[in-house]
């Protein structure tokens, strides 16, 4: 309690106060602006925190990590494109409630979805670290590659047409991950002696091509409901009622539990954690059947899900020094710099310190909400550019972001590659994010299947004979014949 009261100026003083601010705006900038993250953010912001105390710095790197992970919602629900994989799920129903004329009401539900989310997430930090901590050191490989056949689950739930072709696509970019140098053997892999290919393809240009580029080629052709004049999308007046917040409060809820158990694993992701809340939804929501077509539930849940994975995503990077996610992987350096290494000693050396930086994360939260609420306004201006200038800064944006990622022109070109494949394949109805899933989730599935069979000597039941695999498989099976009797349902219905 001592050093929890001793904690308490370093939070409240200005420059602290300032820097919560300030952090949050630069995240919620770069995570808006596709290819852009708040993990690069952080990298930038990064070496400007130097001069400031270890708290007030971590803090300010902590607050744009937040704001980061919220801020590709708001082009994911104004102009339907991402600003980061996380925000992929939000598409569906946010782009939807913006082209209702919604947008205000699907962002700031967004921002106090994403607030509850990382309050909770914050709290079971500072609450059940040791506990969870633990829990995830008794993944080893086998557990890995359940956890991403897992995601491949999902990934088949995603697609409402058949599932099989969710799972295709899926499998299409399990392939492209495997692009490169493999680690175990060193052999090059699909390189066709291509140096540029030998480290395997960045996921920035994949998320560009795919989500953007391809949006660019068709023209937005449905945005603002099919109006070809530029018409910009009309903000309403009404505000989120009581009724919103009663009728989103089950979904914040399961979104938040969802992110905050995916977090604490490392490996995973806010982007798997997002799409398996939204799945999840599909199940369990009151208005499962109107999920995809503009509805306050579909935003509210991947958004708690993801701003969740933030906190417990800490959890194994501050007691064990494991980062849980890529933000995490960014921080931990930021620790080290600032002269704190984190492991099981860190809170035992450092206590006032730690304490100040996990309030400072509590406040950044409820910060961030109040930021949104204030300056939603100025983010619907986005949606307000005439469409013909609003199509070019995209396509310059987007192939800048490809450049930034590496500094490589090669990301530009595999970016157009990947743009052009995307708007094909979506022409022939082959859904895109289970393709982005699958590329993200391929190198975890490959290299701890591998592992778990060196760990066997081969023997494949290693996979189905420990506990927590058996699990996971009960999950899949779970998953999949819930996504089954859904669709069916949901087919019956249009019928």
């Amino acid at each position: 309690m001592a050093e929890i009261v001793a904690a308490l100026p370093l939070v409240l003083s200005f420059q602290t106060i300032f820097c919560m601010l300030l952090g949050n705006v630069i995240g919620m900038l770069f995570g808006a602006i596709p290819g852009f993250t708040g993990v690069m953010a952080i990298a930038i912001i990064l070496p400007f925190t130097f001069s400031l105390e270890a708290s007030g710095g971590i803090i300010m790197l902590f607050s744009c990590f937040c704001g980061g992970c919220f801020g590709g919602s708001i082009t994911a629900i104004l102009i339907g494109t991402p600003g980061a994989p996380e925000a992929a799920a939000t598409v569906k129903d946010g782009y939807k409630l913006a082209l209702k004329g919604e947008s205000y009401k699907a962002v700031c539900m967004a921002a106090f979805a994403s607030c509850i989310g990382g309050l909770i997430s914050a709290f079971l930090l500072l609450a059940l670290a040791p506990v969870i901590a633990e829990w995830t050191l008794l993944f080893t490989p086998p557990e890995y590659f359940v956890l991403g056949i897992l995601g491949i689950s999902v990934i088949a739930g995603l697609n409402e047409g058949n599932m099989l072709i969710g799972v295709a696509a899926g499998l299409l970019g399990v392939l492209l991950s495997m692009i490169g140098m493999d680690v175990q053997s060193g052999v090059q892999r699909f390189t066709f002696d291509n140096l540029q290919l030998y480290s395997g393809l960045n996921l920035t240009p994949i998320i560009l091509g795919v989500f953007a580029l391809n949006r660019i080629f068709k023209g937005f052709e449905k945005r603002r409901n099919g109006n070809e004049n530029g018409q910009m999308i009309e903000l309403s007046k009404e505000k989120l009622t009581m009724k919103d917040y009663k009728d989103c409060s089950g979904a914040i809820l399961r979104g938040t539990a969802v992110g905050s158990i995916i977090g604490a694993i490392p490996a995973a992701g806010a982007a798997i954690a997002a799409f398996i809340s939204y799945n999840i939804e599909k199940v369990c929501s009151k208005k499962r059947s109107l999920l995809g077509t503009g509805v306050l539930e579909g935003v509210a849940a991947p958004e708690a899900a993801n701003n969740a994975v933030t906190g417990t995503s800490l959890i194994p990077l501050l007691t064990l020094g494991i980062p849980g996610s890529g933000g995490a992987a960014t921080l931990l350096g930021a620790f080290m710099m600032h002269g704190l290494a984190p492991g099981p000693f860190l809170f035992r050396n450092n206590a006032v310190t730690m304490y100040a930086i996990m309030i400072g994360f509590i406040l950044t939260n409820i910060l961030m909400y109040f930021v949104v609420k204030v300056s939603a306004r100025w983010f619907v201006h986005i949606s307000r550019v005439p469409e013909p200038a609003l199509i070019t800064v995209l396509f310059v944006i987007c192939l800048a972001g490809a450049y930034c990622g590496k500094a490589s022109w090669f990301d530009v070109i595999i970016t157009v590659i990947v743009g052009i494949s995307a708007y094909l394949l979506s022409e022939l109805n082959v859904p895109m994010i289970p393709f982005i899933l699958g590329f993200i989730l391929g190198p975890t599935i490959e290299v701890n299947f591998r592992k778990a069979l060196i760990m066997s000597n081969g023997d494949v039941s290693i996979f189905v004979t420990r506990p927590i695999c058996i699990f996971l498989i009960i999950l899949i099976v779970v998953m999949l014949a819930g996504t089954k009797v859904m669709n069916k349902s949901l087919a019956g219905n249009r019928d």
